[in-house]
């Protein structure tokens, strides 16, 4: 069965330039993710303005089928590095 459902994420963004912003906004998207098939797509990015810098409202997509899940993400870092050697 595939299940699909939506987050939303506010984003403070105060220094860096659009490669910062784009680094940052792809690690959201990593860090969204639960178990190692998950599937998040970025499905729109805007921009607000606030006293404090730049606000971001970040809207993601969630894929996920629950027949083939994968491995569950225990640490952050295997969302972002893969999962470590010992665990297979």
């Amino acid at each position: 069965m595939i299940e699909k459902y939506t987050t939303e994420v506010s984003l403070d963004f105060f220094n860096g330039d659009e490669t910062d912003l784009k680094d940052t906004i792809e690690e959201i998207r990593l860090f969204a993710k639960t178990y190692e098939n998950d599937k998040v797509t970025v499905l729109s990015v805007t921009e607000n303005e606030s006293s404090k810098g730049k606000n971001y409202k970040v809207l993601l997509q969630h894929k996920r089928d629950t027949d083939n899940l994968g491995r569950k993400y225990e640490y952050d870092e295997e969302k972002l590095f893969g999962f470590f050697e010992d665990e297979e």
